[in-house]
């Protein structure tokens, strides 16, 4: 399935201390220089034709599994060790696919990203000291890469570029929500390109795909005092917003990556929840979609439930009924769409109960009941529980009955 018997080889020599592979050092100057030209969708063909040298590094790339994958913050991305211990987990596990932050919610970069805005902001922190040693090691263990892009909740950028952050129209200030954080605006051209170039980036760096996360309008705080354009509205945000991601594909065509975002469990079942996410046009613009359906985050009384985070399987399979039903159409029929959701599940406590091995379980047990195979795990820390993936060597047949009850 990933040649994991030779990969754990490998990352015993990691642990051992012996480094990777030396042959990176030669090969990363071939893609980190590799820029396509500003306006490359008017000649793009003349691009591929003139430049023999690819715009992105095909021996990196990993073919795209049935995506079971966990989350990284760019933080354990960065330390070897902690790294190391991901590796092996996947290694020895289902996974397949590794989630890494290159920026986070607090609107930092956390690689030397090629990109002039960055640099002169000074958001670039290096928290991942050789992301192409990173991605070549993925790449050995036949791990798929998904670059994560955290958009327009951006607080550094906002505060040392205020003309690029949502304002306040009571005080003229930049707008802050209830934690104090501050986001660019969606409108601005500047702050979609800033993000679309470190987009462009990861992806010849050789990343997988690209997936765009807060790719929304505020959702928290006191939003009567944004300053917003006279003609906002929902309509108008969630154009907006799927123009953005629409635009993103377009960008991105040529490096022959996936895109995916993350969106609100919420818009599962509403169409209308004043950030600009739509499901249903978003899971027509992008090649994947991630509801985070995390049942510690519906409120009391969703779809029943007094304790939603109690009933981690019933929650899930609403929310990706919902989603389904929502998104079907004669374009897309309910095996496409299947296909194209894979959700965000819960590997992580916020109030009762405690989240072990069945709560996990249940949650990926309500997705494969409706055809969705995908699923992405979040924890914060990355601390995953190793339990409730099924060991490789193991069987399906002998897995799932450990885990039936």
């Amino acid at each position: 399935m990933k040649g994991k018997l030779a990969a754990t080889s490998i990352s015993l020599i990691l642990f051992l201390g012996w480094g990777v592979s030396s042959f990176v050092k030669n090969e990363a100057t071939l893609f980190s220089s590799v820029k396509p030209s500003d306006n490359y969708s008017n000649n793009q063909t003349s691009n591929q034709i003139n430049n023999p040298i690819p715009l992105y590094p095909p021996f990196l790339r990993v073919d795209k599994p049935e995506v079971k994958g966990i989350h990284v913050t760019s933080w354990v991305a960065g330390e070897s060790k902690l790294f190391n211990n991901i590796i092996k987990l996947i290694d020895e596990t289902e996974l397949n696919t590794i989630v890494i932050d290159l920026k986070e919610s607090d609107g930092r970069i956390a690689y030397e990203a090629d990109i002039p805005l960055a640099i002169s902001s000074g958001s670039i922190q290096k928290r991942i000291r050789n992301l192409d040693v990173i991605i070549e090691e993925c790449k050995r263990h036949n791990i798929y890469k998904i670059a994560r892009i955290v958009l327009f909740k951006d607080t550094y950028l906002a505060e040392k570029r205020p003309d690029l952050a949502i304002k306040n129209k009571r005080t003229g200030g930049i707008w802050r929500d209830f934690k104090g954080d501050a986001f660019t605006s969606p409108y601005i051209e500047e702050v979609q390109d800033y993000n679309l170039k470190l987009a462009e980036d990861a992806a010849r760096r050789g990343f997988d795909e690209i997936q765009f996360d807060y790719v929304r309008f505020p959702s928290d705080g006191i939003l009567r005092d944004i300053m917003y354009p006279e003609d906002h509205s929902e309509e108008k945000a969630i154009a907006v917003i799927t123009k953005f991601v629409n635009r993103a594909k377009k960008r991105l065509s040529p490096y022959n990556v996936k895109v995916s975002v993350d969106v609100f469990g919420l818009t599962t079942l509403s169409d209308s929840v004043g950030i600009g996410q739509n499901f249903k046009q978003l899971i027509d613009s992008a090649d994947y979609i991630s509801p985070m359906v995390y049942p510690s985050h519906y409120w009391k009384g969703s779809y029943g439930f007094k304790n939603p985070n109690n009933a981690p399987h019933e929650i899930v399979r609403a929310a990706l009924r919902d989603a389904i039903k929502k998104s079907t159409d004669v374009n897309q029929p309910p095996d496409v769409v299947k296909n194209k959701i894979r959700p965000w599940l819960q590997d992580f406590t916020l109030g009762p109960p405690h989240y072990g091995t069945a709560e996990v379980r249940m949650q990926i047990k309500a997705a494969q009941e409706h055809g969705i195979n995908e699923w992405l795990l979040w924890n914060p820390g990355a601390h995953y529980t190793r339990e409730a993936l099924k060991p490789y060597w193991k069987s399906s047949a002998d897995h799932e009955t450990s885990f039936s009850n």
